[in-house]
């Protein structure tokens, strides 16, 4: 055989391998959901992913749904990966799977066809009830678990817990991963937070992480929760937008397109506190506190000034901790002289100061006893009430040096001295005139002296009013939903003026259900449209009313999960929507909170 010849049949061989090579290559098909329970008319997140060393990757067939279901796709993903001089490829389809009725649901096996083999994955169950379900939330893992999927930029989010007491802390931790360079800062949007207090925890951290065998380099933002009311509550998406520095870097370059990232919302459980064994003076403090008490100075005379300071310190959202009952003080009287809050985060935990001070006057002399002040808290950790105390104070006041009506004969002294040194100047006769009113006497000069009273009336309203909101959040809630719902419609005219309706119609329909809950204090976002009708039959509304909200719910819904553009009329949407929400505030208003 001449060298050309031997060169054809190695070529040929070689072309032969790689055939079989191909036509052997061994792929894996999987099949995964985000949640395995979940309430009517609550979407299933289905993932088809497809892996193998194949060049090209065959599309999977979805498993027959009848009508307790409806499908949409939700778009597909990509990755390749080199290993061991082997392309591995995987690819991802998604699908919003929306049930239509309670029970236990069956999603079938799918199908992907390679090489003359058919390949199955395994069906799933899902358990659908009515209502709001406990659905499975998406918990933060460890680094191990995170699956980047080989991308140079990717966003999560996760809780420490799912199942809080009201009022205790839950710590939410936003981490965005990156492994290449981005041409400006990224925005971060935090997510929305109905029925929380929310608080930044210390610095951002910054460090590097391996995630499939890839470097990358976090940023983690974490944030203190507090759930306000008791039952099921959603902490909304959190987004990031960024763009990547291009290629061949020069002075003249400009960054890419803007790319934003979206995590996904998780669900928690918020439980009330308990029943059992609550104190009668138990005003809502939750976490773990412990109280002091100084008196400045301790040996005074009578009816002179000393300062009570009653500090409460620990850790949970000191913001809410209630001002401790001073005891019966017959002997002083007492005086409020302001109070102060200092809130710190200590690996991770939110704690910090609240500081009540008073002015107490002595009004005899003697051997004074303060005595201490408690304060009733309950504890998450142990699940129990828990009870801080001071120890008694004694004061020592000594007899006053003059009484009060002695106490300002000195200043009458030196009163009296300066008179004897002035001195009338007498002026001409004919420059004297008539004298006008005096100014303490005119009208206006009286009613200035109300400015002080009005001020100090409305500072004390505007005070009262705001420790009621710290300890009342079904007066919170109703005071703030016009406000929430004015947000909620901007986003959706935003997301229609950008031709997103699938977000406009999920912005409108947060618009309406956050309304009614805030303003009916009921988690409306966990109910179906039914038992939102029922929440307004109740609260005295008209069938139209009613069939109004059923329609825009439903058509929000509808626009949610379509495929396509061009299903919703986005903007007759909107203007309904509006309007319901005015007919929602005049009945609020007619019925009262």
């Amino acid at each position: 055989m001449t060298r050309t010849g031997r060169l054809i049949a190695l070529m040929a061989l070689a072309a032969l391998a790689l055939f079989a090579a191909t036509a052997a290559a061994d792929i894996g098909v999987s099949a995964s959901v985000d949640r395995t329970k979940v309430s009517v008319d609550h979407p299933v997140r289905l993932t088809i992913a497809v892996e193998g060393t194949m060049r090209s990757v065959p599309e999977p067939r979805l498993p027959p749904l009848d009508e307790s279901w409806s499908v949409r796709s939700s778009g597909t993903s990509s990755n390749m990966s080199w290993v061991n001089g082997e392309v591995s490829i995987t690819k991802s389809w998604s699908y919003a799977l929306l049930p239509r009725r309670t029970g236990t649901l069956t999603i079938g096996a799918a199908e992907v066809e390679f090489g003359g083999t058919i390949y199955r994955t395994d069906p799933i169950e899902i358990e659908v009830v009515e209502g709001t379900s406990p659905a499975d939330a998406v918990e933060e893992r460890p680094a191990s678990g995170v699956d980047g999927g080989g991308r140079d930029v990717f966003i999560t989010t996760g809780v420490d817990k799912v199942r809080a007491y009201q009022g205790e802390q839950i710590t939410l931790s936003f981490k965005f991963y990156r492994r290449v360079s981005l041409w400006d800062q990224p925005q971060y949007g935090a997510p929305e937070l109905p029925g929380f207090w929310a608080q930044e925890l210390e610095e951002h951290a910054e460090y590097y992480e391996n995630v499939g065998g890839i470097r990358y380099r976090v940023i983690e933002i974490q944030t203190a929760l507090f759930g306000t009311t008791p039952g099921p509550a959603t902490i909304g998406p959190a987004t990031l937008t960024y763009r990547r520095e291009r290629q061949g870097f020069t002075f003249f370059s400009t960054g890419s397109r803007p790319v934003t990232l979206r995590t996904e919302p998780i669900d928690v459980e918020i439980v009330p506190l308990p029943d059992e064994g609550r104190p009668g003076d138990f005003g809502g403090a939750v976490g773990s506190y412990s109280m002091a008490t100084s008196v400045e100075p301790r040996t005074v005379p009578e009816l002179e000034p000393v300062t009570l300071t009653l500090t409460v310190s620990g850790t949970g959202n000191v913001r809410t901790v209630p001002e401790p009952r001073l005891p019966e003080l017959p002997d002083f009287k007492v005086y409020e002289s302001g109070t102060s809050t200092e809130t710190t985060s200590k690996s991770g935990a939110v704690g910090g100061v609240k500081r009540y001070e008073y002015v107490l006057v002595p009004q005899s002399s003697g051997a004074k006893t303060i005595p201490g002040v408690s304060l009733t808290y309950f504890d998450p950790a142990r699940g129990s009430y828990e009870r801080t105390a001071t120890s008694d104070i004694t004061l020592d006041v000594t007899p006053g040096t003059a009484d009060a009506t002695q106490s300002d004969l000195p200043v009458r002294a030196a009163i009296s001295r300066l008179g004897r040194d002035i001195r009338y100047i007498h002026e001409p006769a004919g420059m004297l005139r008539a004298a006008s009113r005096p100014l303490h006497r005119r009208p206006w000069f009286l009613l200035l002296q109300a400015v002080p009273l009005c001020a100090l009336v409305g500072v004390t309203l505007g005070r009262r009013r705001r420790d009621r909101l710290a300890t009342d959040t079904g007066l919170a809630r109703h005071v703030r939903a016009p406000s929430e719902a004015r947000r909620a419609l901007k986003a959706a005219r935003a997301a229609l003026d950008a031709g997103d309706s699938a977000r406009a119609c999920s912005s409108i329909a947060g618009a309406v259900t956050d309304f009614i809950g805030n303003r009916w204090n009921v988690q409306a976002r966990g109910m179906t449209i039914g038992e939102i009708e029922s929440v307004l039959e109740r609260a005295g509304a008209q069938p139209d009313l009613t069939a109004t909200v059923r329609d825009v719910l439903s058509a929000c819904d509808f626009g949610r999960f379509a495929a396509g553009e061009g299903v919703v009329e986005g903007e007759r949407l909107f203007r309904e929507a509006e309007a319901c929400l005015r007919s929602l505030e005049r009945l609020s208003a007619r019925r009262g909170r």
